[in-house]
């Protein structure tokens, strides 16, 4: 399992790096859904991620430099073997990110803004396989492997010293969704694994040897709730209920209130934590099976709640939230249990 837990879900983030102050929008990474889907008439694999806000909306506010320079993510780990993408065989974690970062152009081969220019793309969506390793040096767990004389990268790397590889895949972001298609060959035809998702910022550095070249620094939003890579292709899960109950001014949401519900399909135990605007014991959680039938109800007293549904019947349910004083619905979602 990955170290990844040393997260804090907010929902106006502000970060501070040096002089680098931006803002940006929490629900555009707050993830609701994660798939990789095959697509067998195109022979491509698909793989997508939709947040509660807009995907690929905020990006980072540029710094001027490559150190420090802050690189936004909507990332899929994945139990791959590197050698599927061109990497050797080596210790990691393969993931496909999707990445923002104005200050630096790592996609050398491709004109990902169509002006004739392939220097000044960085801010645009693009996708980079990498070779994560866990690190105890950054706050978020987690750095890009780095590279050794004897390191074998593909022919697409853009020549940084770490696990990076710039493919050039499409990559399409609309509404909810954020998206990349990846034709089969580029993964040796490789079509059954296992993947998670998680939506990262992270930091270059290029002074101080102890620190690594690309690490993550804040964890938003996980899929699973733990990084256990739990999801295979053609499934996908971490629907997210959002309850619609906060007050409203010209300038946005207050106090909003959510209940995150993870790992659908789910098998064992249905994780329910509850967003920090929360309002403890005004809401219940119900859920119904195929018939309708209610099989279970608590009301919502604390930030977190754990449901042991390994001995319930498997197969489609509904999971409603409601309000406790008016027995008014406030959302619902679909559950599977396997």
């Amino acid at each position: 399992m990955i170290n990844l837990l040393k997260m804090k879900k907010r929902y106006l983030l502000t970060f501070f790096l040096g002089i680098n102050l931006f803002f940006l929008s929490a629900q555009d990474f707050e993830i609701t859904k994660v798939k990789v889907e095959l697509d067998r008439e195109l022979e491509q694999m698909i793989f997508s991620m939709e947040v509660v806000g807009s995907a690929g909306d905020s990006v980072p506010t540029a710094i001027g430099s490559l150190d420090g320079a802050p690189v936004l993510g909507y990332v899929f780990p994945t139990n791959l073997s590197p050698t599927v993408v061109g990497f050797d065989d080596g210790p990691g974690i393969l993931a496909m990110a999707l990445t923002s970062h104005p200050d630096f152009d790592d996609t050398p081969l491709w004109d990902e803004n169509a002006d004739a220019r392939y220097d000044n793309d960085g801010v645009i969506w693009h996708p980079h396989w990498v070779v994560l390793e866990n690190d105890s040096r950054v706050p978020g767990g987690l750095s890009v492997k780095a590279t050794s004389p004897a390191s074998i990268l593909p022919p697409t790397n853009p020549g940084m010293p770490m696990y990076m590889d710039s493919p050039g895949f499409p990559v399409q972001w609309k509404g909810q969704r954020i998206r990349c298609n990846i034709p089969l060959y580029r993964m040796q035809n490789v079509t059954d694994f296992q993947y998670d998702g998680v939506t990262v910022l992270m930091y270059v550095n290029t002074s101080d040897p102890n620190l690594p070249l690309l690490g993550v620094y804040e964890v938003y939003s996980i899929a699973s709730g733990d990084l256990s890579l739990p999801y295979n292709v053609g499934n996908y899960s971490c629907d997210t209920l959002v309850i619609d109950v906060s007050a409203t001014t010209n300038v946005g949401i207050i106090n909003p209130e959510r209940v995150h519900l993870y790992p659908n399909p789910a098998s064992t135990v249905l994780q329910l934590d509850l967003s920090d605007g929360f309002v403890l014991g005004d809401y219940r959680v119900e859920l119904y099976d195929s018939n309708g039938a209610q099989v279970y109800q608590e009301i919502l007293n604390s930030a977190t709640l754990s449901i042991d549904v390994q001995n319930w019947a498997k197969g489609m349910y509904v999971v409603r939230v409601v309000e406790v004083q008016s027995g008014i619905s406030k959302g619902s979602k679909q559950l599977v249990l396997q």
